[in-house]
């Protein structure tokens, strides 16, 4: 490895903002940042572009949202990253905090607020840790009641507009096969809407002043597409779709009825702007960096967003109507690193003749006489992507001339329906086989020191490194592992109680596929790595425990292998801290260059 140019202190001190959300009257815009060390409420005057810091709790804040009296925010916030969030409520006139729930026990998932403000809707597992049940809770006075218990995972997705109902959304298997209802307030009656046949999931519905709604999803399609839903709830008319790329993001103007929506390209985001209420004459955006778009929000002629890119930290943006290009919002980071690296696509064959997408990230500095040496990053999930977001782990890797490859192998999400399915279940070694399909490449390409090549992933990605070092252990130099799954039995048990049958629809049930679960955990056949291994762990992981990490590391120690553990206490499914992300990816980063 070179030597470095770029300080991981220094990457990691850049601020990130994140999460904007605008309040009704548009004059105001609520964000997160973790200028302080962690994610904090800061609240944006969009006139004067003032801003000032509302929050200073000791926790890391997870959602936000306004008011639609524009005279509070309330934000969610768990313990140690232990996903068992509460809310409290900030009053932007006089400043004070108040906690509107305090069980640290449970689950708060947050929903909406009603129309007029006086109350909120949300999902919680009080009554049973294994489902969520529907809620309603008065602001003023604190009352709460339960509006409808059952088995399952229950989200509430909003009020509608008349105030009187809200629109649910359960997932009795997966997150994949949702169904909709209207669950009246009153009697606490629940009817099912859109029925569908075959599995359909909905990620964003928005409502307009009209009663009408306008859903993001895939019922009855193979990618998501943007549509406009009858009163009733029965049908769906097609607005916006794509034949190869997925929809993943829309808002609508509240002046105009103007559409704007995100178009997820291979990873990247493509923004684009409709010319009314249909969708229609649209124009792509142009003049923002490559990267990831969310949060849109239009206010009058302005489209607020966020985005991040490989080489540009979360910040956030905006594209006024008649002029060209886009701005940042707040000039608080780079908008790009000076010498960081912009990934390109590309795909190889894997075993059945399947084309897998992965990114590849080229070192700027001169290539070794052998070739870079190489990480393999493989995403967790699986239901997610590899996306061309900011990671200063890799910028520091790619600054020392190490090669970066990421894979979407089979199982990841933005491609479709079918690719997302294609490792459930007794299929999870089809995903293996992709990732192996890109370790071939490697010794094949010129630009690469085929006997340099590792594996890094956390999470779904971190099982995926401890498979591939037991599967085929001479095919890797070192291994690098984030809370990763070392025996899906020992998971399914201790995963959080309202995971559980998520997971299983997932992976596998272990009353019918036992057998399955047992071939697909690394840890039965854990005896076969024989590379150095760096194990991370934040103690507090609701989704994959700590018994996972530290039955792995037990057994590599006992077998007398190379393998180095960092424990992070007070910390989840992820580092939130920027003090824990020094710590963590200084001590990977180091670990890397001296095995690699």
């Amino acid at each position: 490895m070179t030597t470095p140019g770029y300080d991981i202190e220094t990457l990691y001190a850049l601020p990130s903002l994140r999460a904007p959300t605008l309040c009704a009257n548009g004059k105001r815009l609520a964000y997160l940042s973790d200028e302080s060390g962690f994610d904090q409420l800061w609240l944006l005057e969009l006139e004067s572009l003032d801003r000032r810091q509302l929050s200073d709790w000791s926790e890391p804040l997870g959602s936000i949202s306004f008011s639609p009296n524009n005279d509070a925010v309330l934000f969610t916030y768990d313990h140690g990253g232990d996903e068992r969030h509460q809310f409290a409520l900030v009053d932007l006139i006089d400043g004070s905090i108040r906690r509107l729930t305090d069980d640290p026990s449970v689950v708060h998932l947050w929903g909406a607020w009603s129309p007029d403000g006086r109350s909120i809707a949300f999902s919680c597992n009080a009554r049973d840790r294994r489902h969520m049940d529907v809620h309603l809770l008065d602001i003023e006075s604190g009352a709460r009641r339960c509006l409808i218990e059952g088995d399952g995972f229950r989200e509430v997705v909003g009020f509608f507009p008349s105030g009187d109902a809200l629109l649910v959304r359960v997932s009795p298997e997966s997150l994949n096969d949702q169904q909709l209802y209207r669950l009246e307030l009153e009697s606490a009656d629940c009817h099912p809407l859109l029925e569908h046949a075959g599995p359909a999931h909905y990620s964003q519905i928005k409502f307009a002043a009209n009663d009408q709604a306008l859903v993001l999803g895939d019922q009855e399609r193979e990618r998501p597409a943007l549509c406009r839903v009858d009163r009733d709830f029965t049908r769906l008319e097609t607005l916006v779709e794509s034949e190869c790329y997925e929809l993943d993001g829309f808002a609508r103007s509240r002046t105009d009825e103007r559409l704007a929506w995100t178009l997820n390209r291979d990873g990247w985001s493509e923004l684009w702007v409709g010319c009314g209420p249909d969708g229609g004459d649209a124009y792509r955006v142009e003049g923002h960096p490559p990267g990831v778009i969310s949060n849109l929000a239009w206010r009058e002629r302005e489209l607020l967003f966020a985005l991040e890119g490989a080489t540009t930290p979360p910040g956030l943006w905006r594209h006024r109507l008649g002029q060209s290009g886009c701005e940042r919002l707040l000039p608080l980071q780079p908008t790009e690193l000076p010498q960081g690296i912009e990934p390109t696509l590309c795909d190889v064959p894997s075993f059945d003749g399947l084309r897998v997408p992965f990114l590849r990230y080229r070192p700027r500095g001169p290539m070794p006489a052998a070739g870079y040496p190489c990480v393999i990053v493989i995403h967790g999930g699986p239901e997610a992507q590899w996306r061309p977001t900011f990671r200063a782990d890799l910028q520091c890797l790619l600054d020392r001339g190490v090669m970066v490859l990421a894979p979407n192998v089979r199982g990841s999400t933005g491609f479709g329906k079918r690719y997302h399915q294609l490792d459930d279940r007794e299929r999870r070694l089809d995903a293996l086989k992709d990732l192996m399909a890109v370790r071939d490449w490697c010794d094949s390409e010129k630009t690469i020191d085929a006997s340099r090549v590792m594996a890094y992933g956390r999470s779904y990605g971190g099982f995926m490194v401890l498979s591939a070092l037991t599967e085929h252990p001479a095919r890797w130099r070192l291994g690098v592992e984030f809370y990763g799954i070392g025996n899906f039995h020992t998971l399914l048990e201790t995963t959080g109680p309202w995971r559980r049958r998520l997971r299983a629809s997932e992976y596998g049930d272990p009353e019918t596929q036992g057998a399955e679960l047992e071939r697909f955990s690394p840890i039965h056949r854990i005896s076969r790595i024989e590379v150095p291994l760096l194990i991370v762990q934040g103690l507090e992981d609701p989704r994959v425990p700590p018994g996972e990490s530290e039955m792995v590391y037990s057994c590599l120690r006992g077998l007398g292998r190379e393998v180095d553990y960092l424990r992070v206490p007070h910390a989840g499914h992820g580092f939130l801290r920027r003090d824990q992300r020094r710590r963590v990816f200084s001590r990977t980063v180091e670990f890397i260059a001296r095995h690699l």
